[in-house]
């Protein structure tokens, strides 16, 4: 097959995970951030997952840690391997590929728009929410931090000497990111009732297994707000296939929220965690611009596009979800 690594490294995978007899070797897989391979063995087939987690290693070991936690109160998580020698977590590192995480095969496809998944994304949105509360008076979480004034500044300053793409448009509208980033940290304070979870439940992290919906992709688990994430997903997941939400999956999926603990959101900041993460992941895309952050698997000039994109489209995107209301 095309692009399939029979080198060493498949078979270096299969010995950090304890796994017998490689058939054939390390199969790329679509992948939206982090690079994904199918390793077929005697034991059967697996899920290999590179995690480009040097520089958050405590993070990392913490959203492991969170993603065993949900498995033992019920959420459907894939299984995952333990490695021989741990490099961190459950994690190993394999020459050539770095940290590496191995999973079983999930045998199931994409969630469809027609799947209704509501009863399930409410009582496991509940059981989320209900392990891990975080104490100690930790505030808005750091992700969430991004209405100092003088942070975007500093960007475009650094955008402009550099003569990036992006840096004109963000003059243009370095208002309107600072105030959506302002609303950002009021909506996470108002809502307050932060926990650990899964900060990305979202229907492309959904597979659909023979015994039902599995949630995957728990990499960066972290403290975030249990009313705003489930506000969040309630939308997105509403609104499959249709231009808005359908009323009637938002009303069955809080439903099935409350029933399983859970409690509904019912402040001003219904979206701010969307608008907040749509900036963080601007934040991120001008520091890889700007070389203060690895590429990754992107390409500059699609990392740069995308910042200005995203740059251009922020004051129509904020003002729609700041007068959002379910």
């Amino acid at each position: 097959m095309a692009g399939e690594m029979c080198g060493p490294e498949a078979e270096e995978v299969a010995a950090a995970f304890g796994l017998e007899a490689v058939r054939g070797g390390l199969v790329p897989l679509s992948f939206r951030s982090s690079r994904t391979w199918r390793l077929d063995t005697a034991d059967g087939s697996v899920l290999v997952k590179h995690v480009a987690a040097e520089g958050w290693l405590e993070g990392f070991a913490a959203a492991m840690e969170f993603e065993g936690a949900a498995g033992r109160a019920g959420v459907a998580v894939p299984r995952r391997l333990e490695p021989v020698v741990a490099a961190v977590g459950v994690a190993a590192s394999v020459e050539g590929l770095g940290l590496v995480r191995a999973y079983e095969w999930v045998d199931g496809r994409e969630l469809d728009d027609n799947d209704d998944v509501s009863e399930w994304l409410g009582d496991t949105l509940a059981r989320l929410h209900s392990i891990a509360p975080v104490g100690g008076g930790g505030g808005v979480p750091e992700w969430y931090r991004l209405g100092d004034r003088e942070l975007w500044a500093g960007w475009l300053a650094a955008g402009e000497r550099a003569g990036k793409v992006w840096a004109g448009v963000l003059r243009e509208r370095l208002d309107v990111i600072v105030e959506a980033g302002r609303w950002v940290e009021r909506g996470l304070a108002d809502a307050g009732d932060f926990v650990m979870t899964h900060r990305d439940v979202e229907p492309w992290n959904v597979m659909v297994a023979a015994g039902g919906p599995v949630l995957i992709d728990w990499d960066m688990a972290g403290p975030d707000s249990a009313g705003l994430e489930a506000a969040q997903a309630m939308v997105e997941f509403a609104r499959r296939g249709t231009a808005v939400p359908d009323p009637d999956l938002v009303r069955r999926i809080k439903q099935s929220y409350v029933a399983g603990g859970g409690t509904v959101y019912e402040g001003p900041y219904v979206l701010a965690r969307r608008v907040g993460l749509r900036l963080g992941r601007l934040a991120e895309r001008l520091r890889m611009s700007l070389g203060d952050q690895g590429l990754g698997s992107q390409a500059p000039v699609a990392v740069e596009q995308r910042a200005t994109e995203q740059i251009a489209e922020m004051p129509a995107f904020f003002r729609y979800l700041r007068n959002y209301r379910p």
